[in-house]
């Protein structure tokens, strides 16, 4: 036990010592060191100033400027007259009169009593049944009572009477223009005489002229 004391003591002792060695060389070198490389900043900081700061001449006493001469006026340019331009009369040349050929008309033949090309067309012939004695009227006549139509219900209700008919005869076959001029009295009488014309057309006899007929057709109960 007493030779573990002594261990111990010897361990303490040493790393006193040791600690203590340090502890100087640490002091030691920032007192030596550390001081001295300030110093040397220091130094050169102020080196490096002094290389900046300019030097100054001194200031010497400025010559007097001599007196200033009068500036001459600038003189304006003459202007340069313009050349007049003469203007030339001109001359009034005449002209030469042109010779004036006068066209050859020829003349015309005129016809003192010109023919007539595109004659008026003709008023048709008129013939009324009754009035004028013509077989062409009797011819008529006879193709109307031929295809004459008597309404059975015009017979059922006693009905009578006479429709005068005018209508145009065409040359070239046929009829137009049909209407009635005197009526019966009773639509359905006046209704079967214009049938009645119509169907009688084909048995008309042909015409060299367009002519206007008028002729009645007489409705007549048999007693």
């Amino acid at each position: 036990m007493l030779h573990n004391n002594n261990r111990i003591l010897h361990s303490f002792l040493l790393a006193s010592g040791i600690y203590g060695l340090l502890a100087f060389s640490i002091f030691y070198v920032r007192e030596n060191f550390i001081l001295k490389d300030v110093g040397l900043q220091n130094q050169s900081i102020a080196i490096s100033l002094n290389q900046f700061i300019p030097n100054t001449p001194q200031m010497q006493p400025q010559a007097p400027m001599p007196p200033l001469k009068p500036i001459d006026k600038i003189k304006p340019l003459p202007k340069k007259a313009k050349p007049k331009h003469h203007r030339k009369e001109a001359k009034m040349v005449q002209p030469i009169p042109k010779e004036v050929v006068e066209p050859q008309i020829q003349k015309v033949a005129t016809n003192p009593n010109p023919t007539l090309t595109n004659a008026a067309p003709t008023t048709p012939q008129m013939l009324t049944f009754g009035k004028n004695n013509d077989p062409l009227l009797l011819a008529i006549k006879q193709a109307i009572d031929k295809n004459l139509h008597y309404p059975r219900k015009a017979r059922m209700m006693r009905v009578e009477g006479i429709v005068t008919l005018e209508f145009t005869l065409l040359a070239s076959g046929g009829v137009q223009n049909v209407r009635i001029i005197n009526s019966s009295g009773n639509p359905i009488l006046d209704k079967s005489a214009l049938r009645t014309i119509f169907d009688s057309q084909e048995s008309f006899p042909l015409v060299q002229n367009n002519m206007i007929i008028q002729i009645p057709i007489q409705y007549h109960l048999k007693s």
